[in-house]
């Protein structure tokens, strides 16, 4: 079925807090990395695994599948004598009519092309509305690629850009249909919980369509194809939405021995196993045009809970195997790892062909024809298990088309009736959707288009630590529980309405999309009030017993919160908390002195604007190594100490109240060095382990992995440090223990 490099899209969303009042939460986790529009959309989060540690908030890679496939069907097709789907192994068809012909991707190189669009390593081009920040840390500038305009790739600074990022794509494909697409992103934390995404199906004229003559994955122009096919006659657009296994909180949930490692989840390499079936609800709502899921409460599978109710996929009790193997991920006992709804929104559908320009409502399908009309859109949504799937990999072009069309069956047939809410899946499946929208018929430079939005909504992090802490020691009730995970719908909706507003105030935007081998104008855009830039130039500094943090003024700026994180970058509360409070930071620097020797910090400054609306934590984030205060140099060489000693692999955090470096499971720190210092680590049997060299003239080095040289980490046992200082000639011995 579905091998089509999907998972889940993930991002978070809005909090209940009393159970019965929920609200929009801060998320912005898409601003960490954001998709590159593809046929299938990734959406990897911040962070990850380059401190080590797992993301604790969101999985370290979320997908898509809010957007998923597509294909398109029509009939009559008449194939062009030079046609690359099947030049190589169907070369008696080229010439052929086909009564029902359809494109679904199955043939993946030879069905579409990008190449007349993207430039060289596939990346599409970024438009921002503000210039990205430039971000220092001890001196280095980060190299962020997806925060940099690469004039060779085509990305641009738009100031009239009605979102603060758009990312667009062309995409050619046999036959002549071309697709354009531009997605839409906003960072204010009010706003940034939703993509809205255009589509936009047409027929240049001629087309640009694949061609191997040209090289791999080649295209070129094909003037046949329109001449060949005049009218696309009942030309049909199929999506398909890949919505379930697990969300922005939750296990990518796969039943498996509970052992068993979680591929795709935060839970993988927190070693918490597969904690969650495929026990999605999935409900729809014809008159607001909203597809969502949620998690459901499976009858087959009790989770950890004694009483079987599994519902959010609640985290093991407190001492359980699983979650104190599951510490990297920081979850908590009861935790609720996965209770965000996730939807999708369609907010317009073209009723008849047009110009690439025009999405006016008079030609709003939905809003010109009532839902009892068997034409009204979409024409069809379902449910379909892996095994019912059909495509072009192993089903003809005929089958695949009555699979998107379904002809002979009514309006009411073809629309998926929602589940019950308190249904409870009994089996384990991967449903996709496929939806299906037409028909048309499209001549040569003629378009339509469809707009959606992408929303996830849910408690936060922190909440779902705090009720499912609550769930798990029978403080609150059944219904409270189901009060606090059905609060995720009131803000799905209220993100729903936002979305709306954006489609309200739509406006078109002045700016042109710059391609490869094309070019168009960005033309209509959603629009939402616009929060204040990012600072455009961010310094991070290690300093004697303090961080230092100096940043640009921005113009709309009334002041600004700075954000910490210790040990790795997405060490975040969620909502987070600025070290500042409710104080805004008035001025362009500050000094942090609320820091430990040794731990590392990682620093955003975000701007505020009179309105409240804030720029993006991510645009400005520390990254790599962060910023770690020092000491000064001590000429003494018996002040020399390890810390800590002893060292424990079980020692904890230091900000929880532990011996160990923050995120840094594996790392000593000698203080109180000299400015240059040569320090030789010895077993007791004085066999050489390693050589540390130490010239950065603070009083402080650290170990970062405990290795040796052969990059093996060193055994429990006693060690012992011979410490040189070159400039005198003085030596030291201090002793350690490691306990493994």
């Amino acid at each position: 079925m579905i091998q089509r490099r999907i998972t889940t899209l993930l991002m978070f969303a809005a909090l209940l807090m009393p159970l019965s009042d929920a609200s929009a939460q801060w998320i912005g986790r898409m601003w960490g990395n954001w998709p590159n529009i593809d046929y299938f959309v990734t959406i990897t989060s911040p962070g990850g695994r380059a401190t080590g540690f797992t993301n604790p908030d969101v999985n370290t890679v979320n997908a898509q599948v809010m957007d998923g496939l597509w294909q398109y069907a029509i009939e009559d097709f008449n194939v062009p004598s030079y046609f690359e789907p099947f030049q190589g192994d169907q070369p008696e068809l080229l010439g052929k009519p086909f009564t029902k012909f359809v494109i679904d991707h199955k043939q993946d190189a030879r069905d579409f092309t990008r190449t007349h669009f993207e430039l060289s390593d596939g990346i599409t081009p970024k438009i921002f509305r503000n210039q990205p920040p430039t971000v220092t840390q001890d001196g280095v500038t980060l190299s962020q690629t997806l925060w940099t305009i690469f004039p060779d790739r085509l990305d641009q600074v738009v100031p009239d850009l009605t979102a603060d990022l758009l990312i667009p794509l062309e995409v050619g494909y046999a036959g002549g249909l071309t697709e354009r697409r531009r997605l839409y992103a906003w960072q204010s934390p009010e706003q940034d919980d939703l993509f809205i995404l255009i589509r936009s199906y047409g027929r240049p004229d001629p087309p640009n369509v694949p061609d191997a003559r040209v090289g791999a994955r080649g295209s070129a122009p094909s003037p046949e194809s329109s001449t060949a096919n005049p009218v696309f006659e009942n030309l049909y657009i199929g999506h398909n939405a890949y919505i379930q296994r697990g969300g922005g909180q939750g296990p990518a949930g796969e039943v498996r021995d509970e052992g068993a490692v979680e591929i795709g989840s935060r839970h993988r390499t927190a070693n918490l196993g597969a904690l969650g079936e495929w026990d999605e609800l999935y409900f729809y709502d014809d008159e607001q045009k909203l597809f969502y899921a949620r998690d459901g409460d499976s009858a087959n599978k009790d989770g950890y809970r004694s009483d079987g109710d599994d519902r959010g996929e609640p985290a093991p009790a407190e001492g359980h195997d699983a979650l104190e193997l599951a510490k990297a991920a920081r979850i908590s006992a009861g935790e609720f790892l996965e209770s965000e709804y996730k939807g999708k929104l369609w907010l317009y559908v073209s009723q008849n062909p047009t110009t690439f320009e025009d999405l006016s409502d008079g030609n709003n399908w939905f809003l010109n024809e009532p839902n009892t009309s068997e034409s009204a859109q979409p024409r069809l949504i379902k449910r379909v298990s892996g095994s019912n799937w059909r495509s072009t990999d192993g089903g003809t072009r005929p089958e695949v088309y009555d699979f998107i069309v379904e002809p002979g069956t009514t309006r009411d047939q073809r629309i998926f009736q929602s589940d019950a809410p308190d249904h409870k899946p009994t089996s384990v499946n991967m449903w996709a959707f496929q939806i299906t929208w037409g028909p048309w018929d499209l001549q040569p430079g003629q378009w339509v288009h469809t707009v959606e939005a992408w929303i996830v909504a849910g408690p936060h992090a922190d909440e779902n630590k705090r009720v499912g802490a609550q769930w798990a020691n029978g403080s609150i009730s059944f219904d409270e529980k189901e009060a606090f995970l059905n609060s995720g719908r009131d803000s799905l909706m209220k993100t729903v309405e936002l979305a709306r507003q954006a489609w309200r105030d739509r406006r078109a935007v002045n700016g042109t999309v710059q391609g490869k081998e094309v070019s168009w104008p960005i033309g209509v855009a959603p629009s939402l009030p616009l929060g204040p830039s990012w600072p455009s130039n961010v310094a991070y500094k290690s300093g004697p017993a303090q961080n230092e943090i100096e940043w640009a003024g921005v113009s709309d700026a009334v002041g600004y919160n700075l954000y910490k994180m210790v040990g790795h970058e997405t060490n975040l509360p969620d909502p987070p908390i600025a070290v500042n409070g409710n104080t805004l930071i008035t001025g362009t620097s500050y000094i942090d002195t609320d820091v430990v020797r040794g731990e590392r910090y990682f620093y955003a400054v975000t701007a505020v604007d009179a309105d409240g609306q804030e720029s993006s934590i991510f645009a400005t984030r520390g990254l790599g190594d962060g910023v770690s205060p020092f000491s000064a140099p001590v000429n003494d060489l018996t002040q020399v100490r390890v810390v800590p000693n002893p060292y424990s692999i079980l020692g904890g955090n230091l900000s929880d109240g532990g011996f160990n470096f923050t995120g840094q499971p594996n790392k000593l720190l000698f203080v109180n060095l000299p400015a240059r210092a040569i320090i030789r680590i010895f077993t007791l049997q004085g066999d050489l382990v390693t050589r540390i060299d130490h010239v950065s003239g603070s009083g402080d080095e650290e170990w970062p992995l405990m290795a040796n040289d052969n990059n093996q980490f060193i055994v429990s046992g006693v060690y012992v440090a011979h410490i040189t200082n070159p400039d005198t000639g003085e030596t030291d011995i201090e002793k350690f223990v490691v306990i493994r």
